[in-house]
């Protein structure tokens, strides 16, 4: 048999099909409403609420002669500054927050330890911290932008070779600079 004939009686047993279910549901006994719905009775509309007139404030009578006490003269607070947290605490600190899967709070303290230890034997790792922070947080162009950073400025690192890996940036070598 051809496809065509069989597509035809296909679609003629879906058509008897659907006019018997039509035929069944027109002649079915259709529920009858127990009660009758009941009729909505008008709402009466509100009075409106007459509001008081409200006085307007007088500003206070100040006497110049007498010090006030209502409003002191504040004194210079004694401004504590943060305690600013060594290169180990800040280390330590952040690879906690990695740990714990805070990458907000990672990379805030990456780019603090970037700013305040540039040149520090734990920048590769702090650099890392930061592409990892930014990945973590779905930051992906961001991310690679930094990987990409990272490993030219310190590519012959562990912590290089490992953004490598992760992110597929390497490091630019043997590239003479454009004249």
């Amino acid at each position: 048999m051809r496809t065509a004939p069989k597509i035809g009686v296909l679609v003629g047993a879906v058509v008897v099909v659907a006019a018997a279910i039509g035929v069944r549901m027109a002649t079915a006994p259709r529920p009858q409403a127990a009660e009758p719905p009941l009729a909505a009775e008008p709402r009466k509309p509100r009075e409106p609420v007459p509001v008081p007139e409200l006085a307007t404030p007088r500003p206070p009578v100040v006497d110049a002669s007498v010090p006030s006490t209502a409003h002191p003269t504040p004194k210079k607070a004694a401004t504590a500054k943060p305690k600013l947290l060594t290169e180990s605490e800040l280390l330590e600190k952040l690879r906690k927050a990695q740990d714990t899967d805070d990458y907000a709070l990672s990379y805030e303290l990456a780019r603090e330890g970037q700013r305040r230890f540039p040149d520090s034997s734990n920048a590769p790792e702090i650099a890392a911290m930061v592409v990892k922070s930014l990945a973590r947080q779905g930051k992906v162009s961001e991310a690679r932008a930094e990987a990409e950073e990272m490993v030219n400025k310190y590519p012959d690192t562990h912590w290089a070779r490992e953004v490598e890996r992760h992110t597929g940036a390497h490091a630019h070598r043997n590239q003479v600079p454009p004249q």
